[in-house]
């Protein structure tokens, strides 16, 4: 009789290790999305990172992700896995594409930086678009 039961046991024990490398893979924290716009920027990547609350466009970054290559005028970005916390939000369209591709990336003349800088609370997923309007030419 105690086969039965040691082949239940294994059968538990790996229907659990399946579920918990599932489960585990998935990540945790909020997710920041949004749309960018800015017109005469076609073919153009940006960078955008969130840093500590205060921070300058070039402090550490403790969140990072590039949009989505620009065409008629817009590009979509998403930083998934964000903790709950206040952060400063900096982005910058590469025009030149000369910029590295990650964190330590930072724009030039002739590259658009947002006009933010502003803090951010983030307690839940949120959408923070970047409108024509808010981008100035370096």
């Amino acid at each position: 009789m105690k086969k039965p039961t040691l082949v239940i046991i294994c059968l538990v024990v790996g229907i659990c290790s399946f579920g918990l490398t599932a489960c585990g893979s998935s990540e945790s924290g909020f997710t920041v999305k949004g749309t960018l716009t800015k017109s005469g920027v076609d073919g153009s990547t940006a960078y955008l990172k969130l840093v500590a609350p205060g921070g300058g466009g070039d402090a550490t970054a403790l969140y990072f992700t590039a949009s989505t290559t620009f065409s008629s005028g817009t590009a979509t970005y998403s930083l998934p896995g964000v903790a709950a916390a206040s952060y400063s939000g900096w982005a910058f369209i590469d025009v030149n594409s000369n910029a590295s591709g990650d964190a330590t990336s930072m724009p030039d003349a002739g590259d658009f930086v947002s006009n933010e800088g502003e803090v951010i609370p983030i307690n839940a997923d949120l959408t923070s678009n970047i409108s024509e309007t808010d981008w100035l030419l370096l």
